[in-house]
């Protein structure tokens, strides 16, 4: 149901999330995204850059419309407590008090693992929606990073085959090539190294 303009993920997609045999390709849940990000006071979306493929990589900043206005004090904030050199207790103190919890959720660098990419939309619509007591609070207090995939090119790649073969004898099937164009499996081999253009543009 669409609540203040902002669609739930089935009706954008025409199907529930975890319907049988229905996968969202990286393009529906991009745009998805975008759609509330546009329509959400809650929420930013920003493309931070291209994957290998050039598919667009997304992070959702998702927190009260008054943290969101505040993002670089809140982020500064961070950095002193994470570098804490020369930082008095008081100072400390004070830090803590104005600053809020930051929660990273990055889904699916597996590509074959699509639940996390899949459920992204339904954890936007939520945090974007929902008009508790609760929500309010927690929105106040945390700032959420997230990260739709990890690894769009694999997001991509086996929702592609998924459907090639939907219906068929392959029905099922993993595809017959790599998940990352360099990395010969998913990308999350490359997080000693931060080579490849995923694991750069999500530090």
């Amino acid at each position: 149901m669409s609540i203040e303009g902002i669609p739930a993920p089935e009706e954008h997609l025409g199907f529930h999330v975890g319907t049988d045999r229905k996968l969202a390709d990286w393009p529906d849940i991009v745009e998805y995204f975008m759609k509330v990000g546009e329509a959400s006071p809650r929420v930013k979306v920003e493309e931070l850059g291209e994957t290998t493929l050039g598919n667009p990589f997304l992070l959702a900043t998702i927190s009260s419309p008054e943290n969101l206005e505040n993002l670089e004090e809140l982020r500064r904030i961070q950095l002193r407590l994470g570098n804490p050199v020369e930082l008095g207790e008081e100072e400390a103190a004070e830090l803590i008090e104005k600053g809020k919890t930051v929660a990273m959720i990055s889904c699916s660098i597996h590509s074959t693992e699509v639940g996390g990419s899949q459920m992204s939309m339904e954890l936007l619509h939520r945090l974007a929606t929902e008009d508790s007591p609760e929500m309010a609070e927690v929105l106040e207090n945390v700032v959420f990073l997230l990260v739709p995939s990890l690894n769009p090119d694999g997001n991509r790649i086996v929702c592609d085959w998924y459907g090639r073969y939907l219906g068929t004898d392959h029905e099922g099937s993993g595809p017959p090539y790599v998940y990352h164009e360099y990395a010969g499996h998913d990308n999350n081999r490359d997080w000693y190294m931060f080579t490849l253009k995923e694991t750069q543009l999500a530090i």
